[in-house]
């Protein structure tokens, strides 16, 4: 079995019981004063269509933040869906000031523009090569890679595939899921694992998701970006054909309860400047299968890169302690910590404290471990 159905095992033995408690404090986090910051980056990218592969330009968007002293290191903050660049401000306020932060809006998301067809413009391949671009832009050699979401496994394929440039990795929910084994086509998946049915959707029916979607953009973030304690019903995962049937039309869905009313209102709008479609890239087997056949292709799939892996124990979609063990993931990684956190699927908005804690003992035992800095021994290696 490919690693997707081995994931899928393991959905559905998690806890589901979203009793309603007092949402955590909401930390106050303006984007718009972070607007000045946003820079663009002309990216090369490939359009695929039928018949031939033809190279055109699109545009990555990204913030770049530097400290007034000379800076430890440079993090990279990859987003995953729904989310762009702001969905990182817990951890913008808590690194900006020691750290330069480049944090981009992928491909399809905000301003960061796409090929076209979202089908096939969404590879990982593709990613990576967007964010080395943005470094190349930014004029920076090589940095720590934090994702979350599918933004984690960008991190840990660009690390895979460009140790040179991504010399750490941090990626929050999704593990690394190495290419072995064959392919498992999307449709399966909600066969194997009811809770996984609305990638199935988003696969499937990608128009109709888009229109859904798009139909109210506040509604349907407020749908997704849910804590621990207020999870979405059951069916709001388990269906095919639909996302957002399980709410009635009239129901006032709760804000999100780990945003501002202004994050919120950023968030919307941001979402309104492109909708949903091209952020479905990352669901749809077009894009999934050229990925793996890419990883598959080059047959590195062992990361050596220093990783730091934040897995949430109340994540609906899955239990990824159990995945992991399904996959393999630590097989194929040979400097691999991993934490825990009681949190939901968004552990650095539910519980940003905690994470950027383990972030900053991860960065600090990194740094010790540079040449020059007296801790770079073997010693130390295992340390981390």
């Amino acid at each position: 079995m490919h690693w997707l159905a081995l994931v899928a095992a393991t959905l559905g033995v998690v806890n589901a019981n979203g009793q309603a408690e007092s949402s955590s404090q909401i930390h106050q986090f303006d984007p718009h004063q972070y607007d000045k910051f946003e820079k663009n980056a002309p990216c090369p990218a490939v359009r695929r269509d039928a018949k031939e592969e033809t190279v055109v330009d699109i545009n990555i968007n990204y913030v770049d933040l530097k400290p007034s002293t000379p800076a430890k290191e440079t993090l990279i903050l990859v987003h995953g869906w729904p989310g762009m660049w702001s969905t990182w401000g817990r951890q913008i306020a808590h690194f900006e000031n020691d750290y330069r932060l480049l944090v981009p809006n992928v491909r399809g998301f905000y301003k960061s523009t796409h090929p076209g067809d979202v089908h096939s413009g969404g590879v990982y391949s593709d990613f990576v090569s967007d964010l080395t671009c943005m470094m190349d832009h930014a004029g920076v050699e090589s940095g720590v890679c934090v994702g979350h979401d599918w933004g984690s496994q960008l991190c840990f394929e660009a690390a895979r595939q460009r140790p040179d440039r991504f010399r750490a990795v941090i990626g929050l929910v999704v593990p690394y899921l190495p290419a072995v084994r064959q392919y498992v086509p999307t449709r399966y998946l909600a066969q194997l694992a009811p809770r996984l049915a609305y990638q199935a959707y988003f696969n499937e029916f990608t128009n109709q998701a888009k229109e859904e979607l798009d139909k109210s953009i506040r509604r349907s973030l407020r749908a997704v970006m849910r804590g621990r304690h207020n999870a979405p019903p059951e069916a709001f995962l388990t269906s095919t054909t639909s996302l957002m049937d399980v709410f009635e039309d009239g129901d006032e869905l709760e804000a999100i309860t780990f945003l501002s009313q202004e994050e919120e209102d950023y968030l919307v709008k941001g979402f309104e400047m492109q909708g949903f479609e091209k952020t479905l890239q990352f669901y749809v087997d077009g894009n999934r299968q050229r990925s793996f056949a890419h990883a598959a292709a080059q047959g590195n799939h062992t990361i050596d890169t220093p990783s730091l892996l934040i897995l949430p124990s109340h994540d609906r979609v899955a239990n990824w302690r159990e995945a992991i063990k399904l996959v393999h993931t630590e097989a194929f990684m040979t400097d691999l910590e991993i934490r825990d956190v009681e949190t939901a699927h968004w552990p650095h908005l539910e519980a940003p404290e905690e994470v950027n804690g383990m972030m900053d003992e991860f960065l600090e035992r990194l740094e010790r471990r540079k040449p020059g800095s007296g801790d770079s021994s073997r010693e130390g290696r295992e340390e981390l």
